[in-house]
């Protein structure tokens, strides 16, 4: 008689088999790369020496590659998002945060607790109020900056307007342009503008909630809320000092999805930016996952 081995245990061989390669291959398989863009407010030297502590902190924490990307400007910038890129984390001043979370449906994590504010200098004594900047050069970061959009909401009169020289890729070009005598005015963050004692502020703007971290609507939930708490335990962490000092920021502080609604408006009135389709707004499965805060 031939001796016929019991199938249920040859199916138990196949099934211990496959579930041995299915187990090699998902312990053996690298976590993919979560993609961190970064608002281009630096040279993109300088971006990446600032932001690489924190991406390499971050990955380190949560044992994944976090792969930085700078763009080389607010062009390129804001072109990608015009063609879809979608990064895991960003960080960005109010306005495009502000974007991220309605239309994209993005959860805000921290911000810096110091609010951000944005002030108009000159050396000279001649101008008193942005209408005596008619017709005259104001250096700036390039569209859509904050720095511009605030150039754009306090001139709205299109019959009077003041010559935008937005060729500066960080503050200190603008600082420079303003020095050299090429501009008669520049819009600084008011914490810069307030290291030089000779400029004379013009005017200031609103303040609003400084640069924040959101992450994206298909990050799972519970790393959305490990990275919160890694990014907040940065401000007793003495040993990596040098990652908040590389961003300027003294502390980190919960970020509420509230703080930033309407600042993304702001875009809305750049013409050459207002594609309906990116403003679409985000499906309600994606507002359910951008909520305000992380329990």
């Amino acid at each position: 008689m031939i001796d016929i081995p019991n199938r249920n245990v040859i199916a138990g061989k196949h099934t211990f088999v496959i579930f041995f390669l299915l187990a090699t291959t998902i312990f053996n398989t690298p976590a993919v790369a979560l993609q961190m863009v970064a608002e281009p407010i630096y040279p993109i030297d300088q971006a990446e020496q600032v932001y690489a502590p924190l991406a390499s902190y971050l990955g380190n924490h949560i044992n994944q590659t976090i792969e930085l990307v700078t763009p080389a400007n607010f062009q390129q910038h804001w072109l990608l998002v015009r063609q879809g890129s979608s990064p895991d984390i960003v960080i960005e001043e109010a306005p495009l945060t502000d974007f991220w979370l309605r239309y994209k449906g993005y959860t805000p994590l921290v911000r810096s607790e110091r609010a951000l504010s944005f002030s108009l200098v000159t050396l000279s004594t001649e101008y008193q109020s942005i209408n005596d900047l008619f017709m005259l050069p104001i250096a700036t970061m390039p569209s859509p900056s904050t720095e511009y959009l605030i150039l754009t909401r306090w001139f709205e009169n299109p019959f009077w307007q003041p010559q935008i020289v937005s060729s500066s890729t960080s503050s200190a070009d603008s600082v420079q342009l303003l020095w050299d005598g090429v501009v008669s005015a520049a819009i600084l963050p008011t914490p810069i503008a307030e290291t030089y004692p000779q400029f004379r502020t013009i005017r200031t703007s609103e303040t609003m909630p400084g640069l924040t971290i959101s992450v994206a609507p298909w990050v799972d939930k519970a790393l959305q809320q490990q990275l919160q708490r890694i990014l907040l335990s940065l401000n007793d962490d003495a040993g990596n000092y040098t990652v908040l000092d590389e961003l300027n920021l003294d502390r980190l502080v919960p970020a509420i999805k509230s703080e930033y609604l309407g600042y993304a408006e702001w875009l809305r009135k750049i013409n050459i930016y207002n594609f309906p389709e990116i403003f679409a707004e985000a499906s309600s499965n994606q507002q359910e996952v951008g909520i305000a805060t992380l329990e």
